[in-house]
């Protein structure tokens, strides 16, 4: 109860207020309308000032009632005053338009990342705007996930994924957000790609750790990426075209209705792998009827509408699939045979079905209340699906003199998960008191899981069918935050908040503090502390060790499982220097409780004249730790940009199988160096690198082999049969060899015919360096005297070099 009451003594305090006025407003871009985050407002000659959000929108309160002048700046843009008249109790609205500008050679940078190192308390955090995400050498194109992967704390698991393992988190204790939406699999091609267009976002916003209040259901890392809104000026466009797949976008203002105005984006993509294979193969696929069976599209659309100066409605929708489709003509096979008079003729078909995505939804009502009460009402759909059919059917007739037959063989297999996400959130926030910025709120989250897998078999008589998994759950998560961020004196600032969450299927009440302080040793240099607690109510069932994921297996916490949780520490020196370089230190302990494991193994085995399969609800009890030191040097702004990052990590998991052991995403030592420079001697163009160097992952390596002897039952003669399996020792105890990657890429602008377009060259693995995913293994023998030697490996390797060409056309 003193929580709330001290929320009532400042309202109260708040109210008393007589002899000062409001200003408050929102900051956009002069030429696209899009919101500016993080710009710079003050009263000029007084210590009254702040900085706009996410929406542009500022407010500052307890201004005397005077006459004066109130100044907007924001790097890469004109600075701008306008005189003012404030009243006693007055609530003065004003927007401002800022133009785009050169200064002192810098190039133009729209988010005010310098204002936000400054303000914000929480560390480990760090923004990616779009200029950053293409000036770093991509595979194929920009990618998101790829960019973030450069960043100290976070880590890989091979080159084949984009998946994020971030401070000795999993993938799956990430929360992944697309305009505030959840996304369960926020990648394309089992990883490769990231769901995400390039194109269409405007900012994404990291957090490795220690996140606010408003963020929960997640124990490891936020990642929420904000779409654009869309030019409210007038109609763009932008299209890519590259190797292996084209893009669009469109951006325009509305038309104007009964004084409603607003704008419009909707973007989208789609890999020609299958019509370039196609092309390629020519005639030899189109008489065998083969089709190259994969592409991936998805595209994003977001609607904002201004009814009034003080309600905003947006609407934004995400649809992305992968497709995998294998399927051939019949074959038809016919037999004769002369002497027996016996002929046949059999039809063949296969095929496989496999498309997996995203769908989402989301409509967001913004009420200002007062310049100092905001509120943010926020419906959500998300939905993740895989369906994995296949499917064989062989069917004929058969004849022998006189007599005539048919036969009917047919087995199908079907596995499939699907999420369906529902979530409703309100979120207050209010700035009605110096040095105060108190926001709360609740949300309400159903997810719905649907995993199971069916077989059936089916002749001419018979019809089998089984399902040998099937789990369906409904979980709710109600949850209520609150969090003040309290500016205690000119160089201290606390955050101070906490989460309560109920989940349906267990019966206690969790209870997540989070603390920040932020201590100004001097101007741009800062001592940041964190602490927290965070909860988990759903997991994957993936098995731990694979090398390739293509999909994950969600599924909420069961009701007789305890909820997973982790607490934070981190503590780190952030330092902000006058050429726009950020130097950061930080250290971090995690502590993790309540995980689990699958209890891997084969999903169908024979044994005892029975089949049998592995559940998913089989889990091993897990707990872990990870502790690290990182550093980051990073040039935000000028003709040279970039950083680099180093991290020292360290994680470890245990469970009752294995003891404690190092997990396969565990690396110890990390330095990543990335760049972008704008080259002097030919016009606008840029030349980037990303160095990538790294420690080895733990593996487990086979200590002897074996032969194993099955039996295939017959009913006239059983049969014997030998496989070779190989003996490995503890679970891993070696390493890979040192990862090692350069990546190089070249980028010019250019204009035909008056229309801007822009040419890119992308170098992989510049070195051709052989970084083994894994490792294949085979008995070594003398092959003069059959002597066996032992064991040899040969690396299974990673990306070798290769490049891409592309181009960005302005419409």
């Amino acid at each position: 109860m003193k929580i709330f009451n001290y929320i009532t003594l400042i309202f109260i305090f708040a109210l008393q207020a007589q002899d000062f006025g409001t200003i408050s407003g929102f900051v956009r871009d002069e030429a696209t309308g899009e919101p500016l985050s993080y710009a710079n407002v003050f009263i000029k000659d007084t210590n009254k000032g702040g900085i706009t959000n996410l929406d542009g929108y500022f407010v500052l309160t307890q201004i005397p009632a005077d006459s004066g002048e109130i100044v907007v700046s924001i790097i890469g843009f004109a600075m701008v005053t306008q005189k003012f008249d404030l009243k006693s109790d007055q609530n003065l609205r004003l927007d401002f338009r800022l133009q785009q500008t050169v200064l002192e050679g810098d190039v133009v940078d729209v988010f005010g990342e310098a204002q936000k190192m400054r303000a914000l308390v929480e560390p480990s955090r760090i923004s990616i705007d779009l200029r950053t995400l293409e000036s770093t050498p991509a595979f194929i194109e920009p990618d998101l996930f790829r960019t973030v992967q450069l960043l100290p704390g976070v880590q890989t698991i091979n080159d084949f994924s984009s998946a994020l393992y971030v401070r000795g988190s999993t993938p799956d204790q990430n929360l992944i957000m697309l305009d505030g939406i959840t996304v369960y699999n926020p990648y394309h091609l089992g990883g490769i790609f990231s769901t995400f267009n390039t194109d269409a976002i405007k900012e994404a916003d990291f957090h490795a750790g220690g996140f606010p209040a408003r963020y929960g259901g997640r124990m490891g890392a936020i990642l929420n990426v904000i779409n654009r809104e869309g030019n409210t000026e007038k109609f763009e466009g932008h299209a890519n075209i590259s190797l292996i797949s084209s893009k669009l976008l469109m951006e325009g203002p509305l038309p104007k209705f009964k004084g409603l105005k607003g704008s419009w984006m909707i973007a989208g993509r789609r890999t020609y792998f299958d019509t370039f294979f196609n092309a390629m193969c020519g005639e030899e696929c189109a008489e065998s009827g083969f089709k190259f069976p994969y592409f991936f599209y998805d595209y994003q659309l977001k609607v904002n509408i201004d009814v009034n100066q003080d309600h905003r409605l947006t609407y934004s929708r995400f649809y992305g699939d992968d497709v995998l489709d294998i399927s051939f003509r019949p074959t038809v096979y016919e037999d004769y045979d002369i002497l027996s008079d016996y002929y046949e003729k059999s039809t063949n078909t296969f095929g496989i079905n496999w498309p997996w995505g995203n769908h989402t939804n989301s409509l967001t009502w913004r009420w200002l209340i007062s310049p100092q009460l905001v509120a943010r009402t926020f419906f959500a759909t998300s939905r993740y699906r895989f369906h994995f059919d296949m499917d064989n059917k062989n069917e004929g007739t058969w004849s022998v003199g006189n007599e005539s037959g048919s036969y009917l063989d047919r087995w199908s297999f079907d596995f499939y998960d699907i999420v369906e996400d529902q979530t409703l959130e309100t979120e207050i926030s209010w700035h009605g008191i110096d040095n105060h910025q108190i926001m709360g709120g609740f949300q309400l989250k159903q997810v719905d899981y649907d995993l199971g897998m069916e077989f059936e078999y089916e002749n001419l008589d018979t019809t089998f069918y089984a399902k040998p998994l099937e789990m369906k759950q409904q979980t709710i998560e109600t949850s209520l935050f609150i969090q003040d961020k309290w500016d205690v004196a000119s160089n201290i600032a606390l955050q101070i908040g906490g989460r309560m969450m109920k989940y349906s299927l267990h019966d206690q009440i969790y209870f997540d503090p989070r603390f920040g302080l932020k201590y100004l040793l001097q101007k741009d240099l800062s001592l940041k502390l964190s602490v927290g607690r965070f909860h988990q109510f759903l997991t994957i069932a993936n098995p731990e060790d694979e090398t390739l994921r293509l999909i994950d297996y969600w599924l909420g916490i069961p009701g007789d499982r305890a909820a997973p949780w982790a607490d934070h520490t981190i503590l780190g020196i952030e330092y902000l220097s006058e050429n726009n370089w950020l130097f950061r230190t930080e250290t971090y302990y995690k502590h993790f409780e309540n995980l689990i494991t699958l209890n891997q193994g084969e999903q169908v085995t024979e044994g005892n004249d029975q089949v049998s399969t592995t559940p998913f609800n089989e889990f091993f009890d897990t707990k872990a730790f990870a502790y690290g030191l990182e550093l980051l040097f990073k040039k935000i702004a000028g003709r040279s940009r970039g950083w680099v990052g180093y991290t020292y990590a360290k994680t470890m998991k245990h469970i009752q199988k294995h003891g404690w052991y190092y997990p396969k995403y565990d690396r110890t030592h990390t330095l990543n160096i990335v760049g972008d420079v704008t080259l002097p001697f030919i016009k606008d163009l840029h030349f980037n690198y990303a160095v990538q160097v790294s420690s080895g992952q733990p593996f487990t390596p086979p200590i002897g082999r074996y032969n194993h002897w099955e039996v295939y039952h017959d009913a006239f003669k059983d049969e014997w049969y030998q496989n070779e399996q190989l003996l490995v020792g503890r679970k891993n105890a070696d390493r890979l060899p040192m990862y090692f990657r350069l990546d190089l890429g070249l980028k010019q602008k250019k204009s035909l015919f008056g229309v801007p377009y822009e040419r890119y060259l992308q170098l992989i693995n510049v070195t051709n360096h052989v970084n083994p995913l894994s490792y294949q293994y085979r008995a070594k023998e003398n092959r003069l005297t059959g002597e066996t030697l032992g064991l040899e490996r040969a690396a299974v390797p990673m990306f070798p070099f290769f490049f891409t060409v592309g181009y960005r056309i302005e419409l």
